[in-house]
């Protein structure tokens, strides 16, 4: 099964922006941890999370500044209008609010993650409820006038670096960085041995074909067609994009759900591809870890719906189309075994949401 090529585009971009993402996820697993939900602000830099109590809500505007965005006191008084707008509401005009849901009070805190220090220090001189953060040194500054604490978000921000900015920095992803050398070392093996783009000589080495499972009885065929890849192209897309999501897959799932992830979407891809090609009776060599590599797309879907669908500066919806995008790619074009990554991506979803969940707030 060849990789699309509208995956590693898509990918590539994706982890183009990864390393300056780091902080903005820390500070959302923070807040979701805490109990908070998310709003997109009118910008990608702003973020709002929102928790609600008695009969208000705390809501924090989040403004990311470590990429060179700077807010001026303007565009904040214009944030903390529109948040109070979509909170301050006899009945509330978010769509997750229960009808009739009564909101009679709102405070709303301005943290200011990064930027220039001159800047920030004229914004939170000019501005009241204003905090800087500083990742770096995991600082909570808070200058004259400003509140000192605001229900406990001052302890949280400055555990971020003891705790998450650790252990997230310097973490290694073991399950996919293993994964990766093992299909390498195995390429390189079989491009020794013969020809890996001769689909008799991907089969005679372990390549799914529905005679050899079904005659023959070679089922461990479903699992070692993972494995091997018709020629340098094919392995580099899938190892690119194996990499790019299946790290934050694991940092987030942790090594042994990855593990498991990843093996259940390749058996599952294997599966509907022989299932497929038994019912077309279109037959043809499959292999590759495309479907492993959907799976591992698949459960990141699902990790976007656990964050209200956004995380790490990516959205449900973006991703969603990304999949639908892919997806058609591979019906149009000749040489993809569609249906394995169809049954990765489902595999992978449902393993994910299996082994990986916390409880949702309720209110």
């Amino acid at each position: 099964m060849q990789s699309a090529f509208v995956i590693s585009i898509i990918t590539i971009s994706v982890e183009l922006k990864g390393s300056k993402r780091m902080i903005q996820r820390q500070i959302e697993e923070m807040f979701m941890g805490a109990g908070y939900r998310f709003l997109q602000g009118r910008r990608e830099e702003i973020r709002i999370y929102y928790r609600y109590y008695q009969e208000g809500f705390h809501a924090v505007i989040a403004v990311d500044q470590t990429r060179g965005y700077g807010m001026t006191p303007e565009q904040k008084l214009y944030m903390e209008e529109w948040v109070m707008s979509n909170f301050y509401h006899p009945q509330g005009v978010l769509s997750d609010f229960p009808e009739g849901f009564p909101v009679y009070r709102v405070e709303v805190l301005t943290l200011l993650i990064g930027g220039a220090e001159e800047q920030v220090r004229a914004l939170c001189a000019a501005c009241h409820n204003t905090w800087a953060y500083q990742p770096k040194e995991g600082r909570v500054i808070i200058y004259e006038n400003q509140p000192g604490e605001f229900y406990g978000l001052r302890r949280m921000l400055e555990g971020i670096r003891t705790v998450a900015y650790t252990r997230e920095q310097f973490s290694i992803p073991y399950v996919t960085i293993g994964m990766i050398v093992l299909n390498v070392l195995i390429f390189l093996v079989l491009e020794f041995l013969g020809n890996t783009y001769d689909a008799e000589f991907v089969a005679k080495y372990g390549g799914m074909y529905p005679t050899l499972v079904s005659e023959e009885h070679q089922w461990w065929r479903l699992l070692t067609a993972g494995f091997i890849h018709f020629g340098v192209s094919h392995l580099f897309n899938n190892m690119i994009i194996l990499y790019a999501i299946g790290e934050r897959l694991e940092r987030s799932v942790g090594a042994i759900r990855m593990f498991v992830v990843y093996m259940v979407s390749l058996l599952g891809g294997s599966l509907c591809s022989y299932e497929m090609m038994l019912l077309t009776g279109d037959y043809a060599v499959s292999a590759g870890a495309s479907g492993a590599v959907y799976g591992i797309i698949g459960g990141f879907l699902w990790l976007l719906l656990l964050h209200r669908g956004h995380l790490e500066g990516i959205s449900a919806r973006r991703l969603v189309f990304s999949i639908l995008l892919m997806v058609y790619f591979g019906f149009s074009s000749s040489g993809i075994d569609n249906w394995a990554h169809i049954g990765g991506l489902v595999s992978g979803f449902l393993m994910t949401a299996i082994l990986y969940h916390r409880k949702c707030q309720k209110y």
